[in-house]
């Protein structure tokens, strides 16, 4: 049985690791671990060390509690639901966009 810890880590390094545009090949190299640890990891058969978790925060651009973090599910969506109803209300604002979209671009 898999620890959950060792799930939400995985799952985690997976999201951020493609939202970097990494391969696991070049996250693995960048972090110099084997590929197929990484893979053991993102599928949350392997824990990493405290020192490789501060490897992945930095190449990776996040903090290591980012890497820890749960979020539920239901939460996510309506986070996504109220997201969508902000940007409704604000389309038509161009100055507002904009700040918005500069905001983005800082967390993406």
């Amino acid at each position: 049985m898999k620890d959950k810890i060792c799930e939400i880590l995985g799952e985690n390094i997976k999201k951020y690791r493609k939202l970097r545009g990494y391969t696991q090949e070049k996250l693995a190299e960048a972090i110099e671990l084997e590929t197929r640890t990484l893979s053991l990891i993102e599928t949350g058969n392997s824990f990493v060390s405290s020192k490789t978790i501060i490897k992945l925060s930095e190449v990776l651009q996040v903090s290591p509690s980012e890497l820890l973090d749960s979020i539920d599910p239901d939460e996510t969506q309506r986070l996504y639901e109220d997201a969508q109803k902000a940007l409704e209300m604000i389309k038509s604002n161009p100055a507002k966009l904009r700040a918005l979209n500069y905001i983005l671009n800082g967390l993406l």
